[in-house]
């Protein structure tokens, strides 16, 4: 226990935070006042701490305390994993997979996924995924608004996101050559990773996703049933 602020607005420019650690200071002063003992004083979240140009943090003066030992800490969050694309010293490293669990030739005409928002108009092939809403994939990325890279291809995402699987097109299912083609049962689906200009496998970069539904990468890995995923 002990007290915690956390910066709204922790940038370069900001006079906000400025303002917001004066009035912590103030209140950290009354409380130490009033003989109370402060074990522990934590201000600065990933971006007050990865911003340099920020000086607010006075160890003298916000843990010194008359016979107690006040001690300072910070809240890494997102920067963790790299998910703060304000800073490009950070490099990101989260990725999420799934397995291709069926493959199939549907016909034209054929459909797949809630309400047949998908049917094809020449035969295809198609895969299934072991991941759906109900694991925190984003819905809106159904009906080819995502990708997922199999076997370091991209394959767009077709019909309404199921709750525990999705569906992804891999091409013409007479080209025999393509790499749809070779796309087996239990191939792993990588559906975001660090991007193909850093290490890993993620071809689709979950900094492009959450760029496109208008969202937080943290908004996004927060959203996934880590008991599922």
């Amino acid at each position: 226990f002990g007290m915690v602020t956390h910066m709204a607005d922790a940038n370069s420019t900001s006079t906000y935070t400025n303002a917001q650690i004066t009035k912590f200071k103030h209140l950290l002063k009354r409380v130490r006042a009033a003989g109370i003992s402060v074990p522990t004083i934590s201000t600065d979240n990933s971006a007050a701490l990865l911003t340099t140009t920020l000086n607010h943090f006075d160890p003298k003066e916000l843990l010194t305390q008359e016979f107690a030992d006040t001690r300072g800490f910070v809240r890494i969050g997102g920067a963790i994993y790299g998910q703060r694309p304000s800073f490009p010293q950070l490099r990101a490293v989260s990725t999420l997979m799934a397995s291709v669990r069926h493959v199939a030739i549907l016909k034209r005409g054929e459909s797949v996924g809630y309400d047949r928002a998908y049917v094809a108009d020449h035969n295809v092939r198609i895969a299934t995924l072991t991941i759906g809403f109900a694991d925190g994939y984003p819905r809106e990325l159904g009906n080819k608004n995502g990708q997922v890279t199999i076997r370091g291809h991209v394959f767009p995402v077709v019909g309404n996101i199921c709750m525990d699987m999705m569906m992804v097109e891999l091409g013409d299912a007479s080209d025999k050559t393509s790499p749809g083609a070779e796309v087996v049962v239990g191939d792993t689906a990588i559906l975001w990773g660090p991007g193909d200009d850093e290490d890993g496998d993620g071809m689709v970069s979950l900094k492009d996703i959450a760029t496109r539904l208008k969202t937080t990468q943290s908004a996004l890995t927060c959203g996934l049933d880590k008991e599922r995923v």
